[in-house]
């Protein structure tokens, strides 16, 4: 006789659904006859029976087939959380910045373009640069305006960092999921 069984591991964990299984072919294995229709990843097998695990709290949370429910680990979530501010710093460091009222673009390729533009002032005093701003209006700058602008690049990447690294602080003191969720950029 041919049936769908469930087939998992000693702690419940579902590894596969089997369609017309039989005794003989699962042998040595432990299964249950059911049919899962959904992805198994949702489901689990507790006492010959097949239960949904519900959804997570968190990204955070892991399943406990022991007691069947959703159990947080801090560790798993202090990186995820780390992993967000790290997104965010980068966003923001290479988004925009000012400097004396104006905004410019700071992504990787106006970094290079800033860069170089401040190596060429340190190099020749009279050298002057029409220079895009965010908004595509254009700006005339001198060598030592060019400076400047080199400098309020690496202040507003520095202060990125500053910021990320005493969040990186919270994060790793934070004990709770609360704790990490008052955690923002």
């Amino acid at each position: 006789m041919r049936f769908t069984a469930v087939i998992y591991n000693a702690e419940g964990k579902i590894l596969s659904q089997q369609l017309n299984a039989t005794e003989l072919a699962l042998e040595g294995k432990s299964y249950v006859e059911h049919e899962i229709e959904g992805d198994l990843d949702d489901f689990y097998v507790s006492e010959g029976e097949v239960l949904a695990k519900g959804s997570a709290p968190s990204d955070g949370h892991v399943f406990n087939y022991a007691t069947g429910s959703w159990d947080l680990d801090i560790d798993l979530a202090r990186h995820l959380k780390w992993d967000a501010i790290k997104a965010a710093r980068s966003a923001q460091e290479h988004d925009t910045f000012e400097w004396n009222g104006n905004v410019l673009q700071c992504d990787e390729s106006s970094q290079v373009r800033i860069q170089a533009a401040v190596q060429a002032a340190i190099i020749d005093d009279s050298v002057t640069n029409v220079w895009t701003l965010a908004d595509n209006s254009t700006l005339t700058l001198n060598a030592t305006e060019l400076k400047a602008i080199g400098k309020a690049l690496s202040e507003h990447v520095k202060g990125c960092h500053e910021r990320g690294r005493m969040l990186r602080a919270q994060i790793d003191a934070a004990a709770t999921l609360q704790d990490l969720e008052a955690i923002v950029w």
